[in-house]
């Protein structure tokens, strides 16, 4: 096939950064219409991207019907992702979703059910993944150069109050929002699902935000590699990029490494370092060179899955992210029982 025929939902802050900077110009894909319900975002749009107004629709219904659309492209607030996505399938379409999945564990096994059912892709937007220094990461942890993994730590730091954020109103906005990418990393990485975690929230005195900013966890995975993670969007001290600052243990040396700076140039704070023991000198790795990043690079897993009928590694089919989701389900349920124990087990 040629170029993945798509249509965009979602004109609001995040849809919007994904109209203007994700879609125009990408090698796989020709967005055929764009949906949104708010008439101003739409003249907006058509405005910025030098897009007929007859390409912009209300509903995805009336885009389905003027458009041979293959995909759908889904960002809008997590409460629509259900039946938005539902919609799409029952229509033949295959779907990416922005993250994180869906609002409830039931809702996001019926979509992948409905998915299988339907016979197309439903692909969740883990982004963080398509960058240089995790791929590079996955590909040496998957040739055992240094054994299996045995555990990690991971910080990130962000500071609302230089950055004026305009995610001050997010549910959840640490445990349930911005560690979803955290968490993706981690089973993408260590590849499993966590056992058991405990978590701890809290919003630090003179957040602007409306609920808790910062968390402390502790997650368990098989075979007893522990992961400690902490994260804060109101942290004073040397902001990280969005991937955070992880130190990756295993049997024989650590891995240092981040990823995902600031547009446009997000792919030039990524690193990766082997640190051996008693050692002084941390060794530079040359990073695969990786030339879709970001959602770019999820658009990209899939074109080549609808090209070939092959996922390619670490694509986040939905199935596969019922994971994340659960992840994230058991760090709030933890977090507002003061930091009790949650078995995934229990959520999945």
């Amino acid at each position: 096939m040629g170029k993945v025929k798509l249509i965009h939902v979602g004109l609001g802050a995040w849809g919007g950064n994904w109209a203007t900077h994700v879609l125009p110009n990408h090698p796989d894909i020709e967005v055929v219409g764009y949906v949104d319900m708010v008439a101003e975002k739409r003249e907006l749009m058509s405005s910025r991207l030098k897009v007929p107004k007859e390409k912009f629709f209300v509903h995805m219904e009336d885009a389905f019907a003027a458009t041979d659309a293959d995909a759908v492209s889904i960002a809008v607030p997590i409460g629509l992702h259900e039946p938005l996505a539902r919609q799409a399938l029952e229509a033949g379409k295959h779907v990416v979703l922005e993250k994180p999945f869906a609002a409830t564990m039931a809702e996001a096994k019926g979509l992948v059910a409905l998915a299988e059912k339907q016979g197309k892709v439903l692909a969740i937007s883990q982004n963080y993944r398509f960058y240089p220094a995790p791929q590079t990461i996955a590909d040496l942890a998957g040739r055992g150069y240094f054994g299996r993994v045995t555990g990690a730590k991971i910080d990130f730091r962000r500071n609302a109050f230089a950055e004026r954020s305009g995610n001050v109103n997010v549910p959840n906005p640490m445990l349930g929002d911005m560690a979803v990418h955290h968490y993706d990393l981690m089973r993408m990485l260590i590849g499993s699902d966590p056992v058991e975690l405990t978590a701890r929230s809290w919003n630090p005195p003179g957040s602007p935000y409306a609920m808790d900013a910062s968390a402390a966890m502790i997650l368990t995975f098989p075979n007893n590699v522990t992961v400690s993670y902490r994260g804060s969007w109101v942290d004073a001290g040397p902001q990280t990029a969005w991937a955070g600052e992880w130190q990756l243990d295993f049997e024989r040396a650590s891995m240092l490494w981040t990823a995902r700076g600031e547009q446009p140039y997000q792919a030039r704070r990524d690193f990766v370092q082997i640190r051996r023991p008693n050692t002084a000198v941390n060794d530079d790795v040359p990073l695969i060179d990786w030339p879709f990043h970001d959602r770019a690079g999820v658009l990209h897993a899939l074109a080549e899955t609808l090209r070939t009928g092959v996922e390619p590694p670490y694509f986040p089919n939905a199935r596969n992210n019922l994971g994340t989701l659960a992840t994230i389900e058991a760090a709030l349920k933890s977090a507002a029982n003061g930091g009790a124990s949650v078995r995934l087990e229990t959520i999945v």
